[in-house]
């Protein structure tokens, strides 16, 4: 009887630091509310989206150029809208518009961020959209653009160090433990590439230690996509993608025909 209570006890404190685990890892998000004026980026525009259960979600925006088209920017989960500025100054310097949705829990938007309302709220944004949009996924946006791809949705795909799903994540960390049964978010980014036809770019360091390389490189090969590329950032790790040549070819990338 000793022995099934020690089971339960460790079960359970196994449970509570998975979740804690999700929250802290896979949901770390920076509640604090700014404005572009104050980022530094004044020509985008401070939307309000009200979701169908209530919630009040931020949306960064600029309309594109004419002949251009949008990007949806689905942003990773370190920071905020705020610490993506500079990145959308120079999608906007290229005459490229700009979506930028903050997370349910981010950048002053109200409810609690879970996968599936995640997936709903970035995909009815994606649907609002009248003009021709490109999905560009960050890390954990990268998971949420894969779901929004899947269904059809946008004309081209960009994954910045997408990983193949939080159990393989959790996997690589603690790969002597099988904790998969524990994980409530599971983003199987692996399962859904497949469904994804879009022209598809797909960038990473070779030196991420948050999100191993290969992982990146499973997510391509696997994508349904028939015109798909892989680029490899030579030393950069999970941040720091956006080298000169990063810019070069993903600009290129996004003004194909």
């Amino acid at each position: 009887m000793l022995s099934t209570l020690v089971s339960l006890v460790a079960t359970s404190y196994v449970a509570w630091y998975i979740e804690r685990y999700e929250k802290m890892a896979v949901y770390p998000f920076d509640s604090t509310y700014t404005t572009p004026d104050a980022s530094g980026e004044p020509r985008l525009q401070e939307t309000w989206v009200e979701t169908t259960d209530g919630a009040r979600l931020l949306v960064w925006r600029a309309d594109p150029a004419p002949g251009k088209p949008t990007v949806l920017y689905l942003m990773g989960n370190a920071g905020g809208l705020s610490e993506r500025s500079d990145r959308f100054r120079r999608f906007l310097d290229q005459g490229f518009g700009i979506v930028a949705p903050a997370y349910r829990g981010s950048s002053g938007s109200t409810g609690r961020p879970e996968e599936p309302v995640l997936i709903a709220d970035a995909l009815a944004l994606a649907r609002s959209e009248a003009g021709p949009l490109v999905l560009y996924g960050e890390s954990l946006g990268a998971a949420v653009a894969i779901r929004v791809a899947a269904e059809g949705v946008g004309r081209r795909l960009i994954l910045e160090a997408p990983f193949t799903s939080v159990p393989d994540l959790l996997h690589a960390q603690y790969p002597e433990e099988d904790l998969s049964h524990l994980v409530t978010q599971k983003w199987d980014s692996l399962a859904a590439i497949e469904k994804v036809t879009l022209p598809l770019l797909v960038v990473h360091g070779d030196r991420d230690h948050l999100v191993p390389f290969e992982m990146g490189r499973r997510i391509h090969d696997r994508a349904g996509s028939k015109k798909k590329q892989f680029l490899k950032v030579p030393g950069a790790g999970h941040s720091g993608l956006w080298t000169t040549d990063t810019q070069l070819a993903l600009f290129g990338f996004l003004s194909e025909d």
